[in-house]
């Protein structure tokens, strides 16, 4: 049975496009989906009754250099070091947080870190492994599975809401690449332009891949910058390359729009402990923290003690004196995260140290590809959902510990610990990797378990090395200056009189 191209298949597919010659290895790693009620709306109503399951995603580019002459590392000005001409050094990696809510059909992915070295060659592959990875989860995790000639959905999509925030760092995955010199770290405004170019493409990708199967408004794009006004976000976001299409870009948030079912199972109005998720190092999460832990919603003062479940009786009659007093005092005591509005939250943002000025911008795209907006996908195109492979949560993190201790600040270093971290994946051989298909929640869809992993499913799932011939990327046009025309004034002469 053909199951379709693997996580990895189609990341190496994008890889294999991007200009000149190039060896690139890619490696991605995803984790067993975890039960995790209370990881991305820990403030909503039972909350702990939700069905919510969690998993991380790491993608990793290394690129093979040439080692000598860059960074001043070579055979002859280092003593005792032996390295061949080229080596492998990570170049690109992406961190991603999926959150699948079966109830309703949503599979949130949250872009958690994005980074780079600087250490290979132009262009980046960075770009490519974003969109690579978001369509992928898209269409072949979450799309619907058309098998007939009909070109009906057999199995219906579910609606993906795509979140990151862009604020300029100097390094997020790649301890001390900063002090490489040829990293360029892009400027608020900057990275706020990288992000809509690949969203626009991420989006122009999903809308024509089944043009008839998504109608309009059903992929919605949302940008949102605290501190300026839509008329400021307009001035400086860049307008949509000629040829793409999608959504054209809503300056503000998702959380009004009525018309729109939200993870929990609601619509707006409602509290912002329902609509807005809670991501890790996300200002929005610690805005929410402090609503939640300082605010009461009788007296809008400090709470010291955390939110504490009521009390049920037995009979049903009234509680007495001693116990009434603690019911009002619980009362007093509610989270105001429950009554506060998506509108007041966000101007609360606009106030915050970490938002002025605008350099956080939030990106919200959402793509509905429920049953009801599906319909028949044009020339009833096949749709196949792919088999991944699954590695323990303690192996993830293993991994991802590893990585964060690394240095990437010199071409030595980097190659040193691209080693360290790469022989880590390789080491998963090893041991046992969960092989599935279908939605990851719970054990539906769970196909088989590799016991012992062998080289050729380490290869066909997590790691590859690739070699790319192709034509070398066109030089930038250089702009021509025109020589300003300057214009010499001299003094005018006064007419002598003519003599009589």
């Amino acid at each position: 049975m053909d199951i379709g191209a693997t996580l990895l298949d189609d990341v190496v597919s994008k890889i294999a496009q991007i200009p000149g010659s190039r060896t690139f290895t890619v490696s991605v790693i995803v984790s067993q989906p975890r039960k995790s009620p209370a990881s991305v709306f820990p403030y909503a109503p039972n909350v702990h009754e939700a069905e919510v399951y969690i998993q991380d995603i790491l993608a990793l580019v290394a690129e093979d250099i040439h080692v000598e002459g860059m960074n001043g590392v070579d055979q002859e000005s280092v003593p005792g070091l032996e390295m061949p001409t080229r080596e492998a050094v990570y170049v690109s990696a992406v961190e991603l947080v999926l959150y699948t809510l079966p109830k309703t059909s949503s599979a949130i992915v949250y872009v958690s870190k994005v980074d780079s070295t600087g250490q290979g060659k132009r262009p980046s592959p960075t770009k490519t492994l974003v969109l690579a990875l978001l369509e992928h989860i898209t269409k072949r995790w979450f799309g619907a599975n058309i098998t007939n000639d009909e070109g009906k959905a057999e199995r219906s999509g579910w609606n993906i809401w795509v979140h990151l925030f862009a604020r300029a760092q100097n390094q997020y995955l790649f301890p001390a690449s900063i002090e490489f010199p040829g990293k360029k770290v892009l400027s608020d405004v900057g990275l706020v332009k990288w992000w809509k170019g690949v969203l626009d493409q991420f989006t122009d990708t999903i809308s024509s891949q089944s043009p008839a199967s998504i109608p309009e408004n059903r992929i919605l794009s949302y940008v949102t910058v605290p501190g300026l006004t839509s008329l400021e976000v307009n001035q400086f976001l860049p307008k949509r390359p000629a040829g793409l299409i999608g959504p054209e870009w809503l300056i503000g948030n998702p959380y009004s729009n009525t018309s729109t079912l939200f993870p929990m199972d609601v619509r707006p109005p409602c509290s912002i402990s329902q609509l807005i998720p809670y991501f890790p190092d996300d200002p929005k999460a610690r805005l929410i923290d402090e609503i939640a832990n300082t605010t009461s919603k009788a007296s809008a003062t400090i709470v010291s003690e955390p939110r504490r479940k009521k009390r049920k009786l037995d009979s049903g009659e009234k509680e007495m004196d001693g116990q009434a007093q603690g019911s009002e005092a619980e009362e007093t005591t509610l989270d105001f995260v429950q009554t506060v509005s998506a509108e007041e939250f966000w101007e609360r943002m606009d106030g915050r140290q970490e938002c002025r000025l605008g350099t956080v911008a939030f990106f919200v795209v959402y793509v509905d590809q429920s049953a009801s907006s599906l319909g028949a996908v044009a020339g009833g195109k096949e749709v196949k959902s792919a088999k991944r492979a699954e590695v323990a949560p303690g192996m993830m993190k293993k991994i991802s510990t590893m990585l964060d201790s690394a240095d990437f600040g010199t071409i030595e270093k980097a190659v040193r610990s691209t080693k360290l971290v790469q022989e880590a994946i390789k080491a998963l051989a090893g041991g046992s990797l969960d092989i599935t298909e279908g939605i990851a929640t719970k054990a539906e869809g769970r196909v088989s378990e590799v016991e012992n992993l062998s080289e050729e499913t380490l290869v066909k799932f997590i790691t590859r090395s690739i070699q790319v011939n192709n034509p070398e990327p066109a030089p930038k046009a250089e702009v021509a200056v025109p020589t300003p025309v300057v214009t010499v004034l001299t003094a005018r002469k006064k007419k002598k009189p003519t003599s009589t």
